[in-house]
């Protein structure tokens, strides 16, 4: 048990911080922000840690958060909806080139721009993971502030930008992409709800990236695609999970790293800006070709993360489990092929001393 008071001692030592995020996220929904509960946690953390405050969420909030929303994109597997998914490999596929293709001009761009080493430059571009980029980086060399705040930026300025536009645009998903069932069985939820966390933490225990999330979508996604039905998750949970999400990142943001590096927040931005526009356009162009809603395609195609874009897709009902599938096969892709890309980079592209951070 003393693991357990522990926890519940950081967790009270954490309310403060869990209450400011709370009423960030109220006071979006009074003035009927999109996503609200995430941008209202985001904002407020990260607020009160650029301010100097230096405040942070209890441990294990941002994976709950992210079994929430695994959950949740689970529920949305029925058998039509994976028959969709299946055949829209070969474009996930494109994606995840364009993807890789831009990071890695985007990585040059940066690195010259922000004198950065070219570890640093090109880890910190590559629209991946964050964990995954900076276990990368950490093994070729690369300056973790900037890095960070390179992946940060990405991230920060596409879930900025592409949910409040569709937001403004009235945009919203097939009717296809509902979940299997709509009501809430709260004895079936627990037991739902204990098995995602055993299975992402079996998962996370063998090295699996995005397990939390992963992991809890595969559990209830291989449920509902043999329409077996447990209950649906109630809108409160996915609101927790916003908050959950938005001060997980919220807390990366620092004073001191974000002063000390402004060459490369505005290198990073522009590489993001022309990658999104990249992106748009092929998303775009897949839509007109399969006749998914252009929306669900832009949330697909967007070089975000993969919880803050499947939380765009589950909240706004953009197709979530179509657009969890292109973040999780673009990851895969990354992951594959960030290593040889590397080694290209190295080859052919000449060592920068860095300058930043």
């Amino acid at each position: 048990m003393p693991l357990v008071s522990g926890y519940l001692r950081e967790l009270a030592s954490r309310l403060p911080t869990l209450g400011l995020a709370a009423v960030g996220g109220w006071l979006f929904w009074l003035i009927d922000a999109p996503l609200p509960w995430f941008f209202g946690a985001l904002f407020a953390v990260a607020g009160a840690n650029l301010l100097g405050w230096r405040i942070n969420g209890p441990r294990g909030s941002r994976q709950l958060g992210q079994i929430f929303v695994g959950t949740t994109i689970g529920l949305y597997f029925t058998p039509a909806v994976a028959g969709i998914v299946a055949a829209h490999l070969p474009w996930m596929v494109l994606v995840g080139i364009v993807s890789i293709a831009f990071g890695g001009i985007g990585a040059i761009f940066v690195a010259r721009f922000a004198g950065l080493d070219r570890a640093t430059g090109f880890f910190g571009s590559i629209p991946g993971g964050m964990a995954e980029m900076m276990e990368f980086g950490d093994r070729f060399g690369a300056r973790p502030v900037p890095l960070a705040l390179s992946q940060l930026t990405r991230v920060t300025i596409v879930i900025l930008s592409i949910p409040p536009a569709l937001t403004f645009l009235g945009q919203s998903g097939d009717d296809v992409f509902v979940p299997l069932t709509r009501t809430v069985n709260l004895d079936w939820l627990s037991l739902l709800l204990a098995a995602a966390i055993a299975t992402s933490v079996a998962l996370n225990r063998i090295g699996m990236p995005n397990a939390w999330m992963l992991g809890s979508a595969m559990l209830a996604g291989s449920l509902t695609v043999f329409s077996i039905e447990l209950s649906a998750m109630p809108r409160e949970l996915l609101g927790i999970a916003q908050i959950l999400i938005g001060i997980a990142l919220g807390e990366r943001f620092d004073r001191s790293a974000m002063r000390s590096a402004p060459r490369v927040i505005i290198g990073s931005a522009a590489a993001t800006v022309v990658m999104m526009a990249a992106s748009v356009l092929v998303a775009l162009l897949i839509a007109d070709r399969t006749g998914i809603p252009g929306a669900a395609m832009i949330a697909a195609a967007a070089p975000g993360g993969l919880a803050e874009m499947s939380l765009t897709a589950a909240v706004l009902n953009l197709g979530v489990p179509l657009v969890t599938a292109y973040h999780i096969v673009r990851i895969v892709l990354i992951t594959l092929f960030t290593l040889p890309a590397w080694h290209l980079a190295e080859r052919y592209f000449p060592a920068r001393q860095e300058r930043a951070g």
